[in-house]
C-alpha cells in the first residue's frame, strides 16, 4: 500500500480502470476527506451527511471511469467537478421532490462509501460491492441508457447528455428513467 500512496491520482486512476484493488481503496481513502467536506456543506432536511457523501464517492467513481488522461485538466480537478456536479443533481432530485415525505425516503448508508479498510474482509466485500454495481450497469441497461446513466453520474445536465448524444431532453429523460427503474429492481 506504501508504493500506492506515492502515485499521482492519475496513475491511481489509471490503475483503477484495470481494476486494481488497492489502487481503488488508496484513491478512496485520499477523496473521502474531500467528499466529507463538500457534503458537510450542504443542508438539506432531507438529506444526511452519509448520503450526500457517498453521493460525492459516487461521483469520484464516474471520473475514474471517464476521465481522460489527455484532458487539459488534473484528476483531481476532474473528480472534484464530477464530485460537486453528482451532489448537485443528488439536490435537485431531492428538491423536486419535495412532496415525497421523509417516511419514504431509502437510505443508503454506507452502500457505496469506502469501508476504512480494518481488514481484508471489508476490502473484499467493498470491491464485490462495487462489481455488482459495474456489473448491473453493464448487463442489465441497454447501450443509450449505460451512456445516459454514467454522463448523468458524471454530473452532466440532461441538455448537456442530449448535446453530446445527439439525443433530445425528453430522449435522455425517458432513458434514465428507465436505467433508474432497471437498477432498482437489480439493487433490491
Amino acid at each position: 500500500m506504501a508504493d500506492y500512496l506515492s502515485l499521482s491520482d492519475e496513475a491511481l486512476a489509471a490503475l483503477c480502470k484495470a481494476d486494481d484493488e488497492k489502487a481503488w481503496n488508496t484513491l478512496f481513502q485520499r477523496f473521502l476527506p474531500t467528499a466529507r467536506r463538500l457534503a458537510s456543506r450542504v443542508n438539506h432536511e432531507y438529506l444526511e451527511g452519509q448520503d450526500l457523501a457517498a453521493e460525492g464517492m459516487i461521483g469520484l467513481l464516474s471520473a475514474v471511469y471517464t476521465f481522460s488522461p489527455d484532458a487539459k485538466a488534473s484528476f483531481s480537478t476532474y473528480a472534484y467537478a464530477c464530485m460537486q456536479n453528482r451532489l448537485r443533481n443528488a439536490l435537485r432530485t431531492v428538491q423536486s421532490k419535495k412532496q415525497i415525505p421523509p417516511s419514504r425516503l431509502v437510505s443508503i448508508d454506507g452502500a457505496f462509501e469506502p469501508p476504512l479498510v480494518s481488514s481484508a474482509e471489508d476490502a473484499l466485500l467493498h470491491k464485490q460491492r462495487l462489481q455488482q454495481i459495474d456489473a448491473i450497469v453493464a448487463t442489465s441497461l441497454s447501450e443509450r441508457e449505460r451512456t445516459v446513466f454514467l454522463q448523468f453520474a458524471s454530473g452532466s445536465s440532461y441538455q448537456q447528455i442530449a448535446a453530446q448524444t445527439g439525443l433530445t431532453p425528453k430522449a435522455v429523460d425517458a432513458a434514465l428513467q428507465r436505467a433508474r427503474k432497471k437498477l432498482r429492481q437489480q439493487l433490491s
